[in-house]
């Protein structure tokens, strides 16, 4: 029977822990962060962060931050001086960095870039009476020189009395016009763009047109990219340095896996590597990962957070090296939600092909066809990997049982452990496979009639052969049909005969 009440409220309890530790570790570190960079006392760097509500920024980012400030060129007072930068995610102050230089913004103070979103919004005319924008700056004309494809230039409509316009105004309607023709797309598509993907809109037109260029270098066309529009505001840097440092990870391609996982380009080097150190420490192989890259495109946190779960669930621990585990990790909430109906219904033989599949209508008519039996191949692979036998030799071996694809793989794996406590090896096991099909508590009557028995000298016979006499036990009441598998004899089941 499934956990999932059990593991449902494990889950919250962890969520809540992690938040908690990871607060408690942010406000350490961070004050940490502020002393060593700035030279404050601790005193100075608490007020200072409780002030300006940097106690839930993540200190990596708190670092990036401080960095990107400085590789501007700000001094210390000045960062100090204008906490939002502090508070601003070092990407998105890069990119209105970016964008406010486009759009013909003078040297720009860190008082300007701390509050970038605020003077976005504002009047061309009156940024210009502020001398922010220089006041024979002709906006429109800025953001064009940016664009590379000149003829492309050509197209796009002139704006007339920009300067009575909103900055983010003008900014828009150009870059609108900009992946109207550069994407071929209609105006409503463009409409619907900018609708599902709202973080264009700031975009830099540099990073746009690069994130173009890498996307179309990995083979996407241009209508591809008009789909998936978050090709459009990824960080370039990001899938460049993934492209080189990560280019066969765990021995996948990974220009194909981008290919086939496109969310993949936004995917941070960072977290590529603390996803692929925790799979690592549940033992998932690389053949297993590289059926599975879109692992990489989660936050780590939750990676782990699901492979603990399913490590807790005995009914799904047993998959964990299953080839295609991975998509449980993916597809974790359809899983579970599932497992909970399923529950509802005491099928005890859900596979994970079912638990993961993308289409409703093959989990409803395996519902409505009530077959509570495995999936063969989930089987098979976890007996290979109990065994560590050749796929073919399991697959004939147990396939000689008519009722395996009755037993839960988890009833399997107590047998399988129950007989390893008691000494006997997994060679042996496997020459006898069919004994973890009968549930432990028939293995275990059956072995202490064996052992008081005066027909045979216990201690003297082989494992094997051990095994074989609890096997004939069982089977013996039930007149060597398989029978012997259900805690409860079935009789409706058809008289098959063991071999």
């Amino acid at each position: 029977m499934f956990c999932i009440v059990f593991c449902t409220m494990f889950l919250v309890k962890s969520h809540l822990k992690l938040h908690l530790v990871k607060k408690n570790f942010s406000n350490s570190a961070n004050l940490q962060i502020l002393c060593d960079t700035f030279g404050l006392l601790p005193t100075q760097a608490k007020t200072y962060i409780d002030t300006h509500k940097l106690n839930h920024k993540d200190g990596e980012l708190l670092i990036a931050s401080i960095e990107s400030c400085k590789k501007i060129g700000y001094k210390n007072e000045e960062i100090l001086a204008n906490p939002g930068l502090l508070r601003t995610h070092p990407l998105e102050l890069e990119q209105h960095y970016l964008s406010l230089e486009e759009g013909g913004f003078n040297s720009l103070k860190p008082n300007i870039l701390a509050r970038a979103r605020y003077y976005m919004k504002r009047q061309i005319n009156r940024l210009k009476a502020r001398n922010i924008i220089c006041i024979t700056t002709d906006v429109p004309q800025n953001f064009l020189k940016y664009i590379e494809d000149k003829e492309l230039v050509e197209k796009i409509p002139l704006i007339y009395n920009s300067d009575y316009l909103g900055w983010n105004e003008v900014h828009f309607k150009i870059l609108q016009s900009f992946l109207k023709f550069k994407l071929e797309a209609t105006d409503d598509e463009i409409i619907k763009l900018f609708r599902t993907h709202k973080m264009i809109k700031n975009k830099s037109f540099r990073v746009i047109q690069e994130n173009i260029a890498l996307a179309e270098d990995l083979g996407f066309e241009r209508r591809k990219i008009l789909k998936f529009g978050y090709l459009i505001h990824n960080y370039p840097k990001y899938t460049k340095t993934v492209l080189t440092d990560f280019s066969n990870l765990a021995g996948a391609d990974m220009r194909t896996a981008m290919r086939q996982y496109p969310k993949l380009i936004m995917a941070s080097p960072k977290n590529i590597v603390k996803i692929y150190g925790i799979l690592k420490e549940f033992e998932i192989d690389d053949d297993i990962i590289k059926q599975q890259m879109n692992v990489f495109c989660m936050s780590p946190e939750t990676v782990r957070l699901r492979l603990e779960e399913i490590n807790r669930i005995l009914d799904l621990r047993v998959l964990l090296k299953h080839p295609r585990i991975l998509s449980l990790v993916v597809h974790h909430n359809r899983a579970r939600s599932r497992l909970s109906f399923l529950q509802q219904l005491q099928i005890k033989c859900a596979s994970l092909a079912i638990l993961r599949s993308d289409s409703k209508e093959c989990f409803d008519e395996y519902v409505r066809e009530g077959k509570d039996i495995n999936k063969p191949s989930d089987v098979i692979y976890t007996l290979k990997n109990m065994f560590s036998m050749d796929i073919n030799d399991v697959k004939k071996k147990i396939a000689a049982h008519p009722y395996y694809l009755q037993v839960p793989i988890k009833d399997m794996q107590d047998a399988y452990d129950y007989l390893i406590a008691r000494h006997f090896k997994k060679e042996n096991i496997f020459k006898v496979l069919h004994i973890i099909l009968y549930p432990v508590d028939k293995i275990e009557i059956s072995l202490g009639e064996l052992q008081t028995s005066k027909e045979f000298k216990f201690e003297s016979l082989s494992q094997v052969k051990k095994l074989r006499l609890v096997l004939y036990l069982i089977e013996k009441e039930h007149h060597f049909t398989g029978n012997g598998i259900w805690r409860k004899c079935n009789t409706d089941m058809s008289d098959k005969t063991l071999e």
